[in-house]
C-alpha cells in the first residue's frame, strides 16, 4: 500500500473514487499495463485524465461507468480528449468522443483536440479528429491555427495531412505570422519547402512588416536565409521599421547570416526608419564580431542615423566597451556628435556606463565637450544620478562649476531630478552650493520646484540659503507652492521659510499655489498662517488668482477661511472683476448672444461646450458666499444684479463685430416661429440647471422659469430669465 491507501496498477487506479485528483493520490506512480507507468497528476488531473494521458482504454470503461466527469480539466484547463490527442492515443480518442467527448473543448491556450495533436504532429490523431469533425481553422488565444502549430515546430507530415484536408496557408495568427513566417523564425527548412512548394505566400508580412526572411535572418537561420532566397525573397523587403533581412541579422549579431546575404547581394548601407545601418545596429547592440565583418565588407565607419549618432555614440550609449575598442582601433572619430550635440562621453555618462566612460578618455576624449544646450558628461551624469560616473569624471578632471545653456551645474542638474547621492558627492567634491541658473535659481529651488523632500533636506544641512530668490523673487517655498508640493512645503517651513516672502510682482506662496488651484498645499499655507488677503502689485488677491483661472476647489477654501469677496484688485471691486473672468464672461456673451437672430443659432452649441467645461463652475462659489448674511457686506443681491448688469453693458459694447440684427431679421426670425429660440432656450435651461445650479436647495421656479419660456415670449426672455435666476439664487 503506498500512502494515499490506493494499491498500484492501473485497475486499482480505475477503482479509486473517480474523481480522486492528483493532489489526493499524493506522488503516487501508478503501474498501467505492462507496468508503462502513469501518473497521478498534482496538476488537478482526476484519474481519466490520467488514463487518457497515458493511453489506457480499459480503464476508461471502469472510469466512466462509475460517474467520471468527461469533461474535467486539469489547472491548464485540458480535457482528457486534449490529453489523448497529445500523446497521438487513436484509440483513445475514439472511445472518448463515442462517449460523447466534446470536440472543441479549449485548453487554457485555446487550444483544441485537434490543435494540439497538430502542435505534437500526431498524424493519426490529426485524421481521426478531422473524420469527427474538428474544426480544421480553430484557433487559439494567440490566434495560430492547426497549420501554424505544426509550421512551428516543423511537423512536415502533419502540415502535409493539414493541407491535404484544405488548410488555409496564409491564416494568420494575432501577430499577423503566417505558417510560413513561423516555420522561418524557427529555422525549420523542411517546413518552408513544403509551405512554399503548396504556394506560401514569400512575401507575407506580420503586423510589424516582417517577412520570412527577415525572420530567418534575425535568428540567424542560414539554411533558412538560402532556401528563401533560392525561392525568389526579397532580400530588400523592410520591416515597419525599416529594418531589412541584413539590418535584422547584424542586430543580432549572426555573423554568418549577415555573409550570406551579403554574398547574395544585400545593400550594405541601407537604413531603417531611424537611419540606422546594419552597422549601426550591431555596433549598437555590441557585436563586434558582427561589426568587424561589415567593416571588412566596406562599411561606413561614420554612417549616421537621423538623429546623427554614429556606430560609435551607439555603443557608448549601450556602454559596449569591446565594441567602443574596435571602433576606435579602426578609426572612429572620438568627437563625433549627435544632433544634440552629443559625443560618444556624453552619451556613456548619460547613462552611467563608468569603464566606457574610461575608455574614451583613456582614447582622449574631451572631458568638457557640450552638447548643444551646453551640457557636459559630468552634468549628463548628474542629471540622472550616475555616482560612480559623477566621481570618475571628476577624478579625471571634469569642470566641477560647468553651466549648461540654462546656467545649471551638475549640482543643480542633481537636485532638479532629486538624485540625493548625487548631490552629496558633488558637494563633497566642493561644489557651490549657491551657483544659480541664468534665471536665479539654485539647487535648492530647483529641488523645491520638484518637491524632492530629501533633496531639499539634503541641501539644508549642508546650508543652503533658505531665502535665495530667482531673478522674479521666488524663493524656495514659493516655487513648491507653484507647484502644489505639500511635503516641501512643509518642510521648509519646518527649516524656517518665510511664509510671506514676495516674488517681483508681489505673489506670496499662498497667491501661487492659488493661481495653479493647488487646494491642498493651500490648506497647509493656511494652516500655518499665511495671509489670506495678501495682495500683488496689481492688487489681485489669493481669491481673485484662482476665480481667474476657474480654479472652484481653490476657491473653496479661500471663502471657506473668510476670503473677503468686497477687496479691490486694481481699484475694481473683486465680484465685478471675477464676472471679467473668461469662463464668466462666455456664459455673459452667450446670454447676449441669444437675442441676436445672426448667432442664434450657434447658442446652443455654445450652451453645450459651456456645461462640459469646469470653468463655467467659477460663478459659484462666488454667487453663493456673496449671499451670506454675515459676509455680504455692500455686496448684496442688488450689487451682484448691477455688476452682472454692468458686464452686460461692456460686453454688447465689445461685441461690434456681431452687428446689431437688421428689422428685417428681427421679422423674418419671428415669423420662422421662434423655433430656434426656443431651442436655445432649452440649451440657456441646461446651462443654469447644470452648470449654474448653485446646489440642491436653489429655487425651483426659477430655474423653471428659464427652462419653460414660451416661443411667444420672444428671443430676450432666456436672457432676463437668466439674469432674474443669477439674482433670485444669490438671493435664496
Amino acid at each position: 500500500m503506498n500512502p494515499t491507501g490506493y494499491r498500484t496498477g492501473w485497475l486499482s487506479a480505475a477503482t479509486a473514487p473517480p474523481e480522486a485528483t492528483g493532489a489526493s493520490m499524493g506522488s503516487a506512480v501508478l503501474s498501467g499495463v505492462h507496468g508503462s507507468p502513469f501518473l497521478a497528476w498534482k496538476s488537478g488531473a482526476t484519474a481519466l485524465l490520467a488514463a487518457a494521458w497515458n493511453g489506457h482504454v480499459d480503464a476508461f470503461a471502469v472510469l466512466l461507468d462509475r460517474g467520471a466527469d468527461l469533461e474535467a480539466k486539469d489547472k491548464n484547463g485540458a480535457t482528457a480528449l486534449i490529453k489523448a490527442a497529445f500523446n497521438g492515443h487513436v484509440e483513445a480518442i475514439a472511445v472518448l468522443l463515442d462517449r460523447g467527448a466534446d470536440l472543441e473543448a479549449k485548453d487554457k491556450s485555446g487550444a483544441t483536440a485537434f490543435v494540439v495533436a497538430a502542435r505534437n504532429g500526431r498524424v493519426d490523431a490529426i485524421a481521426v479528429l478531422l473524420d469527427r469533425g474538428a474544426d480544421l481553422e480553430a484557433k487559439t488565444t494567440s490566434g495560430a491555427t492547426a497549420l501554424i502549430k505544426a509550421a512551428r515546430n516543423s511537423h512536415t507530415d502533419a502540415m502535409v495531412v493539414l493541407l491535404d484536408r484544405g488548410a488555409d496557408l496564409e491564416a494568420k495568427d494575432k501577430s499577423g505570422a503566417t505558417a510560413l513566417t513561423k516555420a522561418a523564425f524557427n529555422g525549420h527548412v523542411d517546413a518552408i519547402a513544403v509551405l512554399l512548394d503548396r504556394g506560401a505566400d514569400l512575401e507575407a508580412k506580420d503586423k510589424n512588416g516582417v517577412t520570412a526572411l527577415v525572420m530567418a535572418a534575425y535568428n540567424g537561420h542560414m539554411d533558412a536565409i538560402a532556401m528563401l532566397l533560392d525561392r525568389g525573397a526579397d532580400a530588400e523587403a523592410k520591416d515597419k521599421s525599416g529594418a531589412t533581412a541584413l539590418i535584422a541579422a547584424a542586430r543580432s549579431g549572426h555573423v554568418d547570416a549577415i555573409a550570406v546575404l551579403l554574398d547574395r547581394g544585400a545593400d550594405l548601407e541601407a537604413k531603417t526608419m531611424s537611419g540606422a545601418t546594419a552597422f549601426v545596429a550591431a555596433a549598437r547592440s555590441g557585436h563586434v564580431d558582427a561589426m568587424a565583418a561589415l567593416l571588412d565588407r566596406g562599411a561606413d565607419l561614420e554612417a549616421k542615423t537621423t538623429s546623427g549618432a554614429t556606430a560609435l555614440t551607439k555603443a557608448a550609449f549601450n556602454g559596449h566597451v569591446d565594441a567602443i575598442a574596435v571602433l576606435l582601433d579602426r578609426g572612429a572619430d572620438l568627437e563625433a556628435k549627435a544632433k544634440n550635440g552629443a559625443t560618444a562621453l556624453i552619451k556613456a555618462a548619460f547613462n552611467g556606463h563608468v569603464e566606457a566612460i574610461a575608455v574614451l578618455l583613456d582614447r582622449g576624449a574631451d572631458l568638457e565637450a557640450k552638447t548643444t544646450n551646453g551640457a557636459t558628461a559630468l552634468i549628463a551624469a548628474a542629471r540622472n544620478g550616475h555616482v560612480d560616473a559623477i566621481a570618475v569624471l571628476l577624478d579625471r578632471g571634469a569642470d566641477l562649476e560647468a553651466k549648461d545653456m540654462n546656467g545649471a551645474t551638475a549640482l543643480i542638474k542633481a537636485a532638479f531630478n532629486g538624485h540625493v547621492e548625487a548631490i552629496a558627492v558633488l558637494l563633497d567634491r566642493g561644489a557651490d552650493l549657491e551657483a544659480k541658473t541664468t534665471n536665479g535659481a539654485t539647487a535648492l529651488i530647483k529641488a523645491a520646484f520638484n518637491g524632492h523632500v530629501e533633496a531639499i533636506a539634503v541641501l539644508l544641512d549642508r546650508g543652503a540659503d533658505l531665502e535665495a530668490k530667482t531673478t522674479n523673487g521666488a524663493t524656495a517655498l514659493i516655487a513648491a507652492a507653484r507647484n502644489g508640493h505639500v511635503e516641501a512645503i512643509a518642510v521648509l517651513l519646518d527649516r524656517g521659510a518665510d511664509l510671506e516672502a514676495k516674488t517681483m510682482s508681489g505673489a506670496t506662496a499662498l497667491i501661487k499655489a492659488a493661481r495653479n488651484g493647488h487646494a491642498d498645499a493651500m490648506a497647509a499655507l493656511l494652516d500655518r498662517g499665511a495671509d489670506l488677503e495678501a495682495k500683488t502689485m496689481s492688487g489681485a488677491t489669493a481669491l481673485i488668482k484662482a476665480a481667474r483661472n476657474g480654479h472652484t476647489d481653490a476657491m473653496a477654501v479661500l471663502l471657506d477661511r473668510g476670503a473677503d469677496l468686497e477687496t479691490k484688485d486694481a481699484g475694481r471691486d473683486a465680484v465685478p472683476a471675477l464676472l471679467r473672468s473668461p469662463a464668466v464672461r462666455a456664459v455673459l456673451v452667450l446670454v447676449d448672444a441669444t437675442s441676436k437672430p445672426s448667432v442664434r443659432e450657434g447658442a446652443a452649441a455654445l450652451a453645450e461646450l459651456l456645461t462640459s467645461s469646469s470653468f463655467v463652475e467659477t460663478a459659484k462659489p462666488v454667487m453663493v458666499v456673496g449671499t451670506r448674511a454675515e459676509v455680504r457686506g455692500s455686496m448684496g443681491p442688488a450689487e451682484l444684479r448691477r455688476a452682472v448688469e454692468a458686464e452686460l453693458d461692456n460686453l454688447r459694447r465689445s461685441q461690434s463685430a456681431l452687428g446689431a440684427a437688421s428689422a428685417e431679421e428681427e421679422a423674418a426670425a419671428t415669423e420662422a416661429g421662434g423655433g430656434a429660440a426656443g431651442s436655445d432656450r432649452l440649451a440657456l435651461g441646461r446651462l443654469t440647471g447644470e452648470a449654474f445650479s448653485l446646489d440642491r436647495d436653489a429655487p425651483v421656479d426659477v430655474q423653471f422659469d428659464v427652462v419653460s419660456c414660451s416661443d411667444e415670449v420672444g428671443p430676450r426672455a432666456g436672457q432676463h430669465s437668466l439674469r432674474r435666476w443669477l439674482v433670485g439664487a444669490a438671493a435664496a
